[in-house]
């Protein structure tokens, strides 16, 4: 029986300091590491579309890293 070992990784949405100067309303949520799955890229690919339409273009991405 073969095995395939693959790495997990985590994704966040990121967002550029020109976006919200001093305190953010929400309180930020940069902070939050999410497993890297379809549903979860899919919901936060549309959040870097919103927030790349209403604030300018790369000023929203995801960041991802192994877990």
């Amino acid at each position: 029986m073969k095995t395939t070992l693959r790495a997990l990784t985590e994704i966040r949405l990121r967002r550029s300091e020109e976006v919200f100067q001093g305190r953010e309303p929400d309180g930020g949520c940069d902070h939050l590491w999410i497993p890297d799955n379809r549903v979860n890229r899919e919901r936060l690919v549309l959040a870097v579309e919103l927030g790349n339409r209403l604030h300018g273009p790369a000023t929203h991405w995801i960041e991802k890293r192994q877990a």
